[in-house]
């Protein structure tokens, strides 16, 4: 292993290491409130999805990479790759989705009372789980035709390298 290696596992580890404390904090905050029966803002749903999305990223990014920077080379097969550029991509995508909701939602609540915004206000907090759940289910579906595009690379097989990653056995057509 050469000291390149070393360099980017051990940032590849702290990226990962400070990104899932605080997420997890964030997590197990809303599981206290949720397990104390809180009455929670608005807002608090929505950073629970944001949670909930970098956990996703964390974990399904950052553990192959840093696992790859420190010499470990293609230890996942078919479907690990498959999964390792289908999750990363949701996990990324609901976080852009979920931060511009929470944007839309905070305009339409400091927005004055005599604007036209006014009569959001009393439904866009009821509106906020559709909403969310909603994000959800078109990035998933938007995304789900990653994996069909990909083929093994050790097949030698009609294939255009687009990343090379030590960690995937695959790549895109």
């Amino acid at each position: 292993m050469t000291t390149r290696h070393l360099a980017l596992g051990m940032t590849f580890l702290l990226q990962t290491t400070v990104g899932l404390l605080g997420n997890l904090f964030f997590f197990y905050h809303y599981l206290l409130l949720y397990l104390t029966r809180y009455k929670l803002r608005a807002t608090d749903l929505i950073l629970k999805h944001l949670t909930v999305a970098n956990l996703l990223v964390i974990f399904s990014k950052g553990v192959p990479q840093k696992m790859a920077a420190f010499g470990l080379k293609y230890f996942l097969d078919a479907l690990g790759c498959q999964l390792v550029f289908y999750v990363p991509r949701v996990g990324t995508d609901m976080v852009i989705d979920t931060t511009c909701l929470l944007t839309l939602f905070q305009v339409i609540m400091i927005s004055p009372g005599d604007s036209r915004w006014a009569g959001l206000k009393i439904r866009a907090s009821r509106y906020l789980g559709t909403s969310s759940i909603l994000c959800w289910v078109l990035t998933v579906m938007r995304c789900v035709l990653i994996p069909f595009y990909m083929t093994d690379k050790r097949n030698n097989t009609n294939i255009i390298v687009k990343a090379d990653h030590d960690y995937r056995a695959s790549a895109l057509q």
